[in-house]
């Protein structure tokens, strides 16, 4: 008996809303970006090295360390993965600066949004469109 073939179900799509983050505010952003860089001072602690050591095995400057490890400046990926290798964390700063970055990129695009509902309530013709287009794109949109 021949075997009954049944068409290819089309893949599902992701629920985007069941995705996001929780509301991310500049306030929980801040925290994060405070514990994460408490995170890194413990771990430069617990293997004693200073920030003026971490500087010169990660390429940065010793006042940059610092900021990053009180929260008051934010750094690209590239300075996690480098500090998980000069620090011996195997991956800990990386995935701990990967939940930072997400709620930051997540406010970013809170903040689009806000953005295009005010001009989509408040429209002013031409700018709308040039605008809208504008934030549109940048949010990965394209026609």
């Amino acid at each position: 008996m021949p075997e009954r073939h049944t068409p290819r179900q089309p893949p599902q799509r992701l629920n985007r809303a069941a995705l996001r983050l929780e509301v991310a505010t500049p306030e929980v952003v801040a925290d994060s970006c405070r514990s994460l860089g408490r995170v890194l001072a413990e771990s430069r602690r617990s293997v004693r090295v200073t920030q003026d050591r971490l500087a010169v095995l990660v390429g940065w400057s010793r006042s940059s360390i610092a900021n990053v490890e009180v929260g008051r400046q934010t750094a690209p990926r590239a300075f996690w993965m480098a500090c998980d290798v000069a620090l011996g964390r195997e991956g800990a700063l990386l995935a701990a600066w990967g939940r930072t970055d997400a709620l930051a990129r997540r406010l970013r695009e809170q903040e689009k949004e806000a953005q295009i509902r005010q001009l989509l309530t408040a429209p002013s013709p031409g700018f709308v469109c040039r605008a809208l287009y504008r934030l549109l794109a940048e949010s990965g949109w394209s026609p």
